[in-house]
């Protein structure tokens, strides 16, 4: 049964055998009078079946698709730079605009403008590069609670990572031991240190591995099929008509 009736089942087993039941007499009283052979009835039961099969034919085809251990590895190996981390650092020094910019924030502390938090974000950069433990700049000036309680460890941040393009790019640009410049995002400017760059073992990518080699096969599968399934349109016309309703 479907995943919401067997919740109903769950939370009411009674009351949803007796619901069954009676879906059940209705779907025979139905079919007493031949309901499943009027339209638009007939039509509705006929997609729902084709689209039930087709389903079933792509589970069943998904299920059975193969891809051995070894086409993981190979793959893993011909993408390795994509699943490359970068261990980094961060400084986050955050800004505010307009009125706000002038209030006071918690404890009294004047937010920073752009202008200010950007002057500030290069001054930590310069200091950085110039050979300032950077762990002491971010115990004084991030303002990113989380990271600044670990030494200003942020990540590490993969390629395929749901972060704003911009950071992924500067990240992987540098080298170990580098400052990149201030990045500007919506609220703040970080500044980044990387700490090093490692692969992702093979293990912990395995079943995302698995399972885009598995859709890849079934999506070309699918277009196989696709490709012996043609339509000849005698009458174009006919689809304007359809579009402005007649």
């Amino acid at each position: 049964i479907p995943p919401q009736m067997r919740q109903n089942f769950q939370r009411d087993p009674q009351g949803f055998l007796s619901q069954w039941f009676m879906l059940q007499k209705f779907a025979a009283m139905a079919e007493t009078e031949k309901l499943d052979q009027k339209s638009p009835y007939k039509e509705s039961l006929a997609i729902q079946r084709m689209s039930l099969l087709m389903q079933a034919l792509v589970n069943e085809r998904t299920a059975k698709t193969v891809v051995t251990e070894e086409e993981q590895k190979k793959a893993y190996e011909q993408k390795k730079e994509d699943y490359s981390m970068a261990k980094v650092k961060i400084i986050y020094i955050p800004f505010a605009t307009g009125a706000a910019a002038q209030a006071a924030g918690d404890g009294g502390k004047k937010s920073l403008t752009e202008t200010e938090a950007l002057a500030k974000a290069e001054s930590v950069v310069k200091e950085a590069r110039g050979g300032k433990d950077f762990v002491a700049l971010v115990k004084t000036h991030s303002e990113d609670p989380i990271s600044k309680e670990r030494d200003g460890d942020f990540g590490p941040i993969r390629k395929g990572d749901k972060l704003p393009e911009d950071i992924k790019q500067t990240v992987f640009a540098l080298k170990p031991g580098d400052v990149s410049d201030p990045v500007r995002q919506a609220n703040g400017y970080y500044v980044f240190r990387l700490s090093e760059f490692a692969a992702q073992p093979f293990a912990e990518v395995q079943d995302a591995l698995f399972a885009e080699l598995r859709n890849q096969r079934m999506k070309e599968w699918m277009e196989g099929i696709a490709k012996t399934t043609q339509i000849q349109v005698e009458k174009p016309e006919y689809f304007e008509q359809v579009k402005k309703g007649q």
